[in-house]
C-alpha cells in the first residue's frame, strides 16, 4: 500500500507543485503580470484596430480602382474615338488642301498652255505672213513688169492732180 501511496504522490507532486508555484507568482507578481498581460492586451487590440482600419481603407482603394479599370475601356474608346475624329478631320483638310493646290496647278497649266499657244500662234501667223509675203513679192517680180510699172505711175500721177 505504501508503495500505491508513494506512486501516488510521484504523481500528484508535480501538479502540487505547479500550483504552489502559480500561487507565489500570482501573489508576488500578480500586479506586473497582470499590468504585462494588460499591456500585451492593449497592443494586440490596438494591432488588430490598425489592420482592421487598413483593410478598410485597402477594400475602399480596391473598389475604387475596380471602378476606375471599369472605366477605363469607356474611356480608352472614348480617347481612340476622338483620335479617330481629329484624324479623320485632318485627312479632310489635307485632301481640302491638296484639292485647292491641284485646282491651282491645273489653272496655272491651262493658262500656260494657252500662252504657249498664242505664242505658238503667233510665230505661225508670222511665219505664214513671211512667206506670204515673199510669194508675193517674187510673184510681183516675175508678173510685174516695166510697163506696169510706167502706168501704174502715170496712174497715180493723175489722180494726184485730179485732187488738185
Amino acid at each position: 500500500m505504501m508503495t500505491e501511496i508513494w506512486h501516488i504522490v510521484k504523481v500528484i507532486s508535480p501538479y502540487i507543485n505547479f500550483f504552489v508555484l502559480l500561487w507565489l507568482l500570482l501573489k508576488f507578481g500578480g500586479a506586473a503580470l497582470k499590468q504585462f498581460v494588460k499591456g500585451r492586451h492593449d497592443e494586440v487590440k490596438e494591432k488588430v484596430e490598425t489592420a482592421e482600419r487598413l483593410i478598410t481603407e485597402s477594400e475602399q482603394l480596391k473598389a475604387s480602382y475596380e471602378q476606375k479599370l471599369a472605366g477605363l475601356d469607356a474611356e480608352i474608346e472614348e480617347f481612340r474615338q476622338a483620335a479617330v475624329a481629329e484624324i479623320e478631320k485632318e485627312k479632310n483638310r489635307i485632301l481640302t488642301e491638296a484639292q485647292a493646290m491641284a485646282g491651282r496647278i491645273e489653272e496655272q497649266a491651262r493658262l500656260a498652255y494657252e500662252q504657249e499657244m498664242k505664242e505658238a500662234l503667233a510665230k505661225v501667223r508670222a511665219e505664214i505672213t513671211r512667206q506670204t509675203l515673199e510669194l508675193a513679192e517674187q510673184r510681183v517680180k516675175e508678173e510685174f513688169k516695166k510697163e506696169d510699172h510706167d502706168r501704174l505711175v502715170d496712174e497715180f500721177i493723175e489722180k494726184l492732180r485730179s485732187l488738185n
